[in-house]
């Protein structure tokens, strides 16, 4: 097998090893930003000591903050539930901790808003994976945006609390969130560019990555 010169899909294909079989539905339908079934043993790399296992491997030595940001992004539908929910909440919990430390101000918040900006997070990266896979808005039979593109306030506060759970307060998000929202957004991309030109370096796999809006 030829591996993908895609570096994205290099990822993906790399952390199942159920996909030898079903290769080419597979990356038929990540070229599509599909979701996809997982393997049976979804999440520890596609045919170790095979086709992927060195993509695997370096994916496996990079800096944790880049290797869960770009498994939750990448691999959607390819690693396990439980390995995909691990992934987005570890992803979530460095994203949100660097911006923290970039912002001056956050030890002076309150400790429920200095706690929602992990939820913040979350859904940051959700608005990314949006974007790397040119999802589009969906309306409802009335004609009603259903806010899946998270690409204003009320979107991201209806995501965080059908997904979550949790309430977030838009009434202020001006002076709240619009900051946080968007150092978020440029962690996330920081992790993700910088873990595949890591993984290209390591991996020698020609340069042609997808960039996120």
């Amino acid at each position: 097998m030829t591996i993908t010169k895609d570096t994205r899909m290099a990822w993906a294909l790399a952390r199942d090893d159920g996909m030898r079989s079903q290769h080419e539905i597979i990356v038929a339908r990540l070229e599509q930003g599909c979701d996809i079934n997982p393997g049976a043993k979804g999440g520890v790399g596609a045919g170790l000591l095979a086709d992927y296992a060195r993509v695997h491997s370096c994916i496996e030595s990079l800096p944790l903050p880049q290797r869960h940001v770009g498994d939750a992004l990448n691999c959607r539908g390819v690693l396990s539930d439980a390995s995909y929910k691990n992934a987005t909440i570890q992803a979530a919990l460095a994203v949100s901790q660097i911006a923290a430390q970039r912002m001056p101000g956050f030890r002076r918040w309150a400790p429920a808003r200095q706690r929602m900006l992990y939820w913040v997070a979350l859904a940051a990266i959700e608005r990314q994976w949006v974007l790397m896979s040119g999802i589009q808005e969906k309306v409802d039979f009335k004609g009603r945006e259903e806010g899946r593109t998270l690409n204003e306030p009320w979107k991201i506060g209806k995501w965080i609390r059908g997904k979550h759970g949790q309430s977030l307060d838009l009434k202020n998000w001006g002076k709240q969130w619009s900051g946080p929202w968007d150092l978020l957004q440029e962690v996330i991309r920081e992790l993700d560019f910088s873990g595949l030109e890591s993984l290209e370096k390591q991996c020698y796999i020609p340069k042609s990555l997808r960039k996120v809006g």
